[in-house]
């Protein structure tokens, strides 16, 4: 099956691929000027098969063999408390030379664990293609990423960023992490989407606890209410 083909013809939409695919209709020729890995490749990332919806496509600039090593998520929403920064900082330099960390180049929690992880190393998923910096102002990070780290996303190059794109988006975050830390969020944060994906798949939620009157805290202190583990000191992680 020429998924190349389908996710370029249909801007990487996932159930439209499928229903192409499942309909047996004739596939399209298209070629595509990038780096990708397709659904059943050697090199296709084994902890996708987990997903309930795994990508059929997935374009990347950088080294995917970074995913090859243990790797785990750090998120958050993206307008933070500085205690949330402080402590996202912290956490990633405890845990960046034992694992990879993966994260979604938003603004707030995503953009302080990315540019924390830079000397060792870190994937920003992307919900838009590889070529499409978004936001903008993170420009100077994303070209570091995707020259010495490693950038992917479904979306073909061209596609430019939908709010859709980005909970959807969440599961692949979810599923390539074996850990998934939560370092702000409120309480209908769109963080905790990505939590519900990595609950799916089993993974381990671990949030920071926040001071009962922060909203910007209020989905961690839920989610721990709700059994998740509670991010309270550093000193074992570097074992993780």
């Amino acid at each position: 099956m020429k998924y190349l083909s389908l996710a370029i013809l249909y801007n990487g939409d996932y159930f439209k691929i499928r229903k192409h695919v499942e309909l047996g209709k004739q596939v399209p020729e298209f070629s595509y000027d990038g780096k990708y890995v397709e659904y059943g490749d050697e090199r296709y990332p084994a902890a996708l098969y987990q997903c309930e919806y795994p990508p059929y496509v997935l374009f990347y600039e950088g080294n995917l063999d970074l995913l090859n090593n243990p790797a785990v998520a750090v998120i958050g929403n993206r307008k933070p408390s500085e205690y949330s920064l402080n402590a996202t900082a912290s956490l990633v330099k405890s845990l960046r030379s034992n694992c990879v960390i993966i994260s979604g180049l938003a603004y707030g929690i995503d953009i302080e664990a990315h540019k924390n992880a830079l000397d060792f190393s870190s994937v920003a998923v992307l919900g838009c293609g590889v070529d499409v910096c978004y936001p903008k102002g993170h420009q100077n990070v994303f070209e570091e990423l995707k020259a010495n780290h490693l950038v992917l996303s479904e979306y073909p190059k061209g596609v430019h960023p939908q709010r859709h794109h980005f909970p959807f988006r969440n599961r692949i975050i979810a599923a390539l992490s074996k850990q998934i830390y939560v370092m702000s969020a409120t309480i209908k944060s769109g963080t905790l989407g990505t939590v519900d994906e990595a609950l799916k798949l089993n993974r381990e939620i671990i949030c920071l606890p926040h001071q009962i009157n922060d909203p910007t805290g209020k989905g961690c202190n839920y989610l721990i209410e709700q059994g998740a583990s509670m991010l309270t000191n550093l000193k074992d992680l570097s074992n993780i």
